[in-house]
């Protein structure tokens, strides 16, 4: 075994002011108009792909390359065949991309990568899910051949994802990975040495209580591993790197880092292996935290105002120098229609030709993404006018990768479906093979010449609360069982949506927001059923497959959900399974009959011709068996319910509804307080919508609990809370059953009881009601309210800052049914409701 020793050293690269730039309208443009968008970023001249591998019956997607022994590039990909993926070989040749073997068993799998050792031995490595937890897998290619057997890298008890391998100059392989060991995610490597024949023992690269995120790989001169990554040490993501030694430390004074988002980084190095060239992305301040109503008017969300850096790291001195933001070389991207754009632009990846000058593909759009090339010119310091490459459009989180061959071309890969809307298609893998000496149109020097500022920096959130730290969990104990708080969100969207998906941003963002920026013990992404497109039942794969690579119990759980965006007044609602494969139940009938997942439909219902109404809906997850909770969101909108239109609520399968939505408003009542951070302040009027408030449902007879979340753009002022016995997916639902619930705007702690039973409970009495409430605010407490049937009965005024307790007795309750619940308002504008006790009095 080799003997390892290892000291870490972290250089945060830095990263220069941004700037305010005009942005065009959030709808989603038309095909005609998507197209031209695309063409206007880049050059009209497209690069068509050298060779393609598509199958009809398989979605091919996620590849890597190498260079093979023989000289011709190897491709890694994974195909799904509507019922599990495997990792697939195909390789470059005289008659275009040919299949060659399938290197893995069926299964969920993510992220392949591939190296050559210095004897010829080509390495694939992937992460597939065993059991309930993501190992490390890989498998040789020996003359073309897959090796026997399929070996464990790694047999941790945490999920081990985001594996990308390369060879250093000595030709041994190294992998770099991510591991949720520790509950946030750490980076770990391990080395391949074949002259020994063996692999070293995993070294753990960092070990910090914030996340650290997908590594890539690159190495110095001395073939010593450069692993790239990005760390939310400081309290906003920013890259970093680690130089790894099998012989021994290496020192590098650390840098600091910006307060911008800086993440997924790419990495190659120069020839003479002193020259580092990463490429990165770059957001705003304050990524994922509440940016105020002022940035909402323009935006917002995950992947707002994103844009592409290029530096140039010395590795002798560590001296780093910003080479140009690369989207604005990309004009079309930065100012359409006079207004601020979200400048969408991602995932970059780097490779150096033998002149030593970097190359930068990446992702660009605004409904759909293509890939788009161009080249530093190191000696003129120039660049090349980025160019589009053909049959490249496909979604947001598709990598491009690319490697310099034998003969001194470029070789990338990258996979499409495609497409000219939204609307998924079979995908397939494509490659293109570049001559760096062929001659390249000039980039205008001019779109380098003046930085602007960026959008949103003179904004100010709209408080400065001081967050609470996420393990800070409040425990209540109650008729002496514990139960503890934890928050959560149910209602994001990705660019699997047909709207707002230039700002919304990709799966993996949502998890990163969630673990680190948002400090959440748990999530589903929830994206459209079929408004403006068909949730394909290959996203919903991925989808559910994300949210198991990121489940990781004990600390964060992931739910499996999509939302039905049926419109008044039937409403918008939320579906959310327990456990993995339950069906998407589309709105139109005849999607749902089209679908994998029909079973026989019911009647036609008269009130709403060729959609499933809710209690349709209802209807159709009970007879699929699985347990399963809707939740209905913005009730008060074109997006709400009528509450009078249902005769009854499944109370097995909808108990709750999101009162307050971080994207929009509080729903609570006509004419209720309004928290700051909602999209419009003070007291609101829903105008025709009125009868969708939470209060008209409880008016209704409709037992309902209170919950919050986010939906598009917002971020970090939707905290849905659950009490729970048990910290698990089974435990968050029995809580949500039970409406042991409360919904926020910050994770203010609320206690609510009523004649010995907790908030969420129905029961009866011939007692008065004699409520007890405890309250553990963000920031001091200015108004504690407690309504009875949808009314004021006691209002407090505390002077105590953030903690408020107090027990009242309702001395004359209503004979009948008497409905409490508790409102909370800070003075900092941040609100909290909790569920209501449904009392009936009868003296």
């Amino acid at each position: 075994m080799i003997r390892t020793t290892l000291v870490t050293h972290l250089l945060a690269i830095a990263v220069v002011s941004a700037a305010v730039v005009p942005c065009n309208a959030q709808q989603s443009p038309t095909k005609k108009k998507t197209r031209n968008a695309a063409r206007v970023a880049t050059s009209e001249k497209t690069i068509e792909p050298t060779a393609s591998l598509a199958t009809p019956s398989l979605q091919e997607d996620f590849p890597a390359i190498c260079i093979g022994p023989g000289g011709n590039p190897l491709v890694a990909h994974i195909a799904y065949d509507t019922t599990a993926d495997t990792v697939r070989l195909a390789e470059l040749t005289a008659d275009g991309l040919v299949p060659r073997a399938i290197l893995s068993e069926p299964g969920n799998v993510y992220q392949p990568s591939l190296a050559a050792d210095g004897r010829g031995t080509v390495w694939c490595v992937w992460s597939q899910m065993q059991g309930t937890r993501w190992n490390l897998l890989c498998r040789t290619i020996i003359d073309g051949k897959p090796g026997d057997r399929i070996v464990s890298l790694t047999d941790s008890s945490a999920n081990d994802i985001f594996p990308t391998a390369k060879t250093d100059r000595r030709g041994r392989v190294w992998v770099a990975w991510q591991s949720f060991d520790r509950g946030h995610g750490d980076i770990f490597v391990k080395c391949y040495d074949p002259k020994a024949g063996e692999w070293s023992d995993a070294i753990r690269v960092t070990d910090h209580p914030a996340g650290d995120w997908e590594p890539r790989l690159a190495f110095d001169g001395d073939d010593r591993a450069l692993i790239l990554f990005d760390s939310y040490r400081s309290g906003n993501f920013d890259v970093f790197l680690a130089k790894v030694s099998l012989d021994g430390p290496v020192e590098l004074s650390p840098r600091a880092a910006s307060k911008r988002y800086e993440a997924r980084a790419s990495a190659a190095t120069s020839p003479d292996g002193k020259t580092l060239w990463v490429a990165y992305e770059d957001g705003p301040r304050r990524w994922g935290k509440d940016l105020g109503s002022e940035w909402r008017k323009v935006g917002g969300g995950l992947h707002y105002d994103r844009h592409l850096y290029l530096a140039r790291v010395d590795l002798p001195t560590g001296r780093i120098t910003k080479i140009a933001d690369v989207t604005r070389l990309t004009p079309g991207l930065m100012t359409t229609l006079g207004r601020p754009d979200s400048s969408s632009i991602c995932l970059p990846e780097v490779a150096v030709d033998r002149q030593g000058d970097p190359w930068v593909f990446y992702r660009f759009g605004k409904s759909f993404w293509n890939v788009a090339l161009t080249k530093y010119d190191v000696a003129n310091g120039t660049w090349s006018k980025p160019q589009t490459l053909g049959n490249s459009s496909y979604c947001q989180d598709r990598r491009i990768a690319a490697t310099l061959g034998p003969d001194g071309r470029i070789y990338a890969v990258w996979p499409s479906d495609g497409r000219t809307s939204k609307q998924q298609r079979i995908s397939a893998i494509h490659l293109v093979r570049i001559d760096p000496a062929s001659s390249l149109p000039q980039a205008d020097p001019s779109l380098l010449a003046t930085e602007q500022k960026r959008i949103g920096e003179a904004f100010t959130p709209v408080n400065d609360t001081p967050e609470r730290d996420r393990a800070d969990h409040h425990r209540w104990t109650f008729d002496d069982r514990e139960y503890t708080l934890y928050f959560g969100d149910f209602h994001r969207h990705t660019d699997f949506s047909r709207c707002r998906t230039s700002d919304d941003g990709c799966i993996v963002e949502h998890f990163r927001y969630a673990y680190d920026a948002c400090g959440l013990d748990y999530l589903s992404t929830t994206d459209h059923s079929d408004a403006g497109k068909v949730y394909h039942e290959y996203e919903w794969w991925q989808t559910q497959k994300l949210a198991d690579m990121f489940h990781n119990p004990d600390f964060f759980l992931a739910f499996y959900a999509y939302e039905r965006e049926q419109g008044w007044p039937y409403g918008h609602r939320n579906v959310i399974y327990l456990h993995r494969g339950g069906p998407i139940i589309y709105i139109k009938r005849a999607n749902y009959a089209a679908s994998r997942w029909a079973t026989p439909l019911p009647p036609q219902d008269g009130a709403l011709q060729g959609e499933l109404p809710p209690w349709q809906l209802w209807e159709l997850l009970r007879k699929t068996g699985r347990r399963v909770i809707t939740m209905e969101h913005t009730p008060g909108g074109g997006m709400g319910t009528d509450w009078s239109v249902y005769k009854e609520i499944d109370s097995q399968i909808e108990t709750l509804v999101e009162i307050y939505q971080g994207s929009r408003n509080s729903y609570e009542g006509v004419g209720a307080p309004q928290p700051a951070v909602a999209r419009q302040g003070g007291p609101m009027e829903f105008g025709r919508f009125n009868a969708g408030v939470y209060q008209n449902a409880l008016r209704l007879g409709h037992k309902l609990g209170a919950f919050a979340s986010s939906d598009h753009r917002s971020t970090n002022v939707s905290f849905g809370g659950t009490y729970v016995k048990k910290f698990d997916r089974e435990g968050v639902f029995e809580a949500m059953d039970a409406r042991r619930t409360i919904a926020a705007t910050d994770k203010i702690f609320m206690e609510f009881s009523c004649n010995g039973q907790m908030l969420g409970s129905i029961f009866e009495t011939s007692q008065k009601p004699t409520m007890k409430v405890a309250i553990r605010g963000t920031a001091p407490i200015k108004v504690v309210t407690i309504l009875r049937n949808e009314a004021t009965i006691r209002r407090f005024t505390p002077t105590d800052g953030p903690q408020f307790d107090a027990t009242f007795t309702d001395e004359d309750p209503i004979v009948g049914e008497n409905r409490y619940y508790v409102r909370v308002e800070q003075n900092d504008g941040n609100m909290g409701w909790t569920s209501p006790v449904w009392v009936t009095y009868r003296p």
